[in-house]
């Protein structure tokens, strides 16, 4: 009989070497049922990350799985499709989220909400406050407002380093003590009021920082921006005639930035220009830059010589990648998307590839992980 350390590592080579998860998953249950040997490690690999679908078949199975005693493999769970009732009633059925043993997690390092719009978070705050076992989670992601609902569970999570959230619902005290998320290093949100974004971000190590709406900077930005080592704003549009300014705004503050994920430039209704615009030069300030990510959106698309990207934003020492999108608008989304990626190879200098498919959102998050900046 092989010892237990290599049955553990030929079921995660096993577990690797197939990148599509349900074909992973799929695999690993037939070695539950056929191996006795794999069975521990396969069993374990099978429920360490997993999507909830509320309500679903397959939901009620897993949740049967959890109960009789998977729930202490599981390290991340995402949820999906779940959407709070303002007054929930009766005992919730196994297809429900609210009805996961979730006190049993001792080894819950990422709860991932964000996937299920919440009408009402009170009753699904109130669950996981009792039921989260306290300062374990490493990552919390949820739709919803930082408010009175959610700010008791986050007290009781202190060791969270990525923080996801809709928006600051109002000024609150908590946000004022140094004892409260101490060890915060990544946080993604949406709107930004300028006091609850000070208080918030002041006294913790943020590094890497998303948000989605770049009509303008918080009034803490010059002395917050300099801590970052990524900065991601891609989901936000920006006018040709604005360029200037918050290219020049973000990089003379985030001087630190590896990677930054840059808002899309719309020329809308005209044409992505077929060079690169010499604006983007001023990227070359960012002495420290990696990773880099352009979008562009017009009604005609695709004259961009990509391969001018490199010379265009005056190729910072350090850029090894960059993504470039190209959007037609209006238009839907599928085939109206061309996509580039760029590397900076040691043979060939500069290759570029068709990307055409690619999720941004992906992309980038990948390319944290590459920079350890994922925190997560």
């Amino acid at each position: 009989k092989l010892p237990p350390e290599l049955l553990r590592n030929i079921v995660e080579e096993l577990s690797l070497s197939i990148p599509d998860a349900k074909s992973r998953n799929h695999t690993l249950f037939n070695l539950m049922l056929t191996s006795p040997d794999l069975h521990p490690e396969a069993r374990r690999l099978l429920y360490r990350d997993i999507i909830f679908i509320h309500n679903t078949t397959i939901a009620g199975q897993i949740s049967d799985a959890l109960h009789a005693g998977a729930a202490k493999y599981v390290r991340s769970l995402r949820v999906e499709d779940f959407v709070a009732d303002t007054e929930p009633r009766g005992r919730p059925a196994k297809t429900d989220f609210l009805h996961l043993p979730l006190n049993l997690m001792d080894g819950l390092r990422s709860l991932d909400l964000s996937g299920s719009p919440m009408r009402d978070f009170s009753s699904v705050a109130e669950f996981i406050k009792s039921s989260v076992p306290a300062n374990i989670l490493l990552r919390f992601s949820a739709l919803v407002p930082i408010d009175d609902d959610i700010l008791p569970f986050l007290q009781q999570q202190q060791k969270i380093q990525f923080l996801s959230l809709h928006r600051f619902q109002e000024p609150n005290t908590f946000l004022r003590s140094p004892h409260f998320m101490p060890n915060l290093k990544r946080l993604k949100v949406y709107l930004l009021p300028d006091a609850e974004f000070q208080e918030l971000v002041e006294n913790r190590p943020i590094t890497v920082f998303r948000f989605d709406t770049f009509f303008r900077l918080p009034q803490y930005w010059g002395t917050f921006a300099s801590r970052l080592h990524a900065l991601d704003i891609s989901h936000s549009i920006a006018g040709v005639y604005d360029l200037k300014k918050w290219i020049e705004t973000i990089v003379t503050a985030a001087v630190n930035l590896r990677l930054f994920a840059c808002f899309e430039v719309s020329y809308f209704p005209g044409a992505v220009p077929a060079t690169m615009p010499a604006v983007f030069g001023l990227l070359s300030e960012l002495r420290h830059l990696e990773v880099l990510t352009v979008s562009f959106n017009a009604v005609l698309i695709g004259r961009l010589d990509v391969m001018t990207i490199p010379e265009g934003v005056g190729s910072p020492a350090q850029l090894k990648s960059v993504l470039v999108t190209q959007r037609r608008m209006p238009g839907p989304a599928g085939d109206d998307v061309i996509i580039h990626e760029l590397q900076n190879t040691s043979e060939s200098g500069w290759i570029t590839a068709r990307r055409d498919g690619t999720s941004r959102d992906d992309w980038i998050e990948s390319s944290l992980r590459k920079l350890d900046l994922a925190y997560c």
